[in-house]
């Protein structure tokens, strides 16, 4: 992975505007520390403190902040041979991605800001692994596709949503059902699945297969675990039903995966 430029709290004073009509060469990776207007191909979005946004290659983008002067992190990165991991992670592009806690994030900008100005013998492999670390924290803890209108329908539950979906997310080993994650929040089941699947634009139970599904891939990937033992640690009782499963969410079986992926 490669970092060709990156900020730190970089400042943008009200009235100004970043406008990259063209948009950038290489991936660009946003997180707001104040509320930010944007324009993202054509899109109006208004990003909250908070809020990351990973915009593609090529892509129109204008930023202006929505009230007073504010602060946000960059990185401009491409993939190069890491371009499988990168998709694996599955993470949303051009769309807003809302957090409770930034502050792992905002630690692992600063630290990547650090070795990219530095001089370490180590530098190249430092931001490596921590750009990935980034993108791997992205991948777990933000909601996939949160609007400003998701956001103001979910109110005043948002940030009780937000909490339970880490939750999940920080759980994959849980035999989740829409009954466990109503009495999380204490919330009637028909009116929890309606507000959850307006606040993150699919079902509850589509994301807690979907936190399973990320965290069978890590494993296929980085251990050498048995797929029994795989499933097990994935929630799910049934090989068979873990592996029908995989195959419909990633197209392959988990061997096939493992095979495809492991380095």
């Amino acid at each position: 992975m490669q970092i060709s430029e990156i900020g730190y709290h970089t400042l943008l004073t009200a009235g100004d505007a970043v406008t990259v009509p063209d948009g950038m060469p290489e991936t660009l990776l946003l997180l707001m520390h104040a509320p930010m207007e944007l324009r993202v191909s054509g899109a109006e979005m208004r990003a909250e403190a908070g809020d990351a946004l990973m915009v593609t290659p090529q892509t129109p983008l204008k930023l202006t902040p929505a009230e007073d002067d504010l602060f946000y992190d960059f990185a401009v990165f491409s993939a190069g041979a890491d371009e499988s991991f990168i998709r694996a992670l599955q993470i949303p592009e051009n769309t807003l991605l809302r957090f409770s806690d930034t502050q792992f994030m905002t630690v692992l900008l600063e630290q990547l800001c650090a070795e990219y100005y530095g001089a370490s013998p180590k530098r190249s492999d430092m931001m490596d692994c921590l750009m990935k670390a980034l993108l791997i924290r992205i991948a777990e803890t933000g909601g996939p596709i949160v609007t400003q209108n998701a956001a103001s329908n979910s109110d005043p539950h948002y940030a009780e949503l937000v909490r339970l979906r880490e939750k999940i997310y920080a759980n994959p080993q849980e035999k989740w059902s829409v009954e466990m994650l109503c009495s999380e929040v204490n919330m009637s089941r028909s009116y929890f699945q309606l507000i959850y699947r307006e606040t993150f634009g699919m079902t509850c139970i589509a994301d807690v297969i979907n936190c399973k599904m990320n965290r069978a891939r890590d494993l296929l990937t980085a251990t050498s675990y048995t797929i029994s033992h795989i499933a097990q640690l994935c929630g799910y009782d049934n090989e068979e039903h873990f592996m029908r499963q995989f195959k419909k969410n990633n197209g392959v079986t988990p061997t096939v995966y493992r095979r495809e992926h492991r380095e």
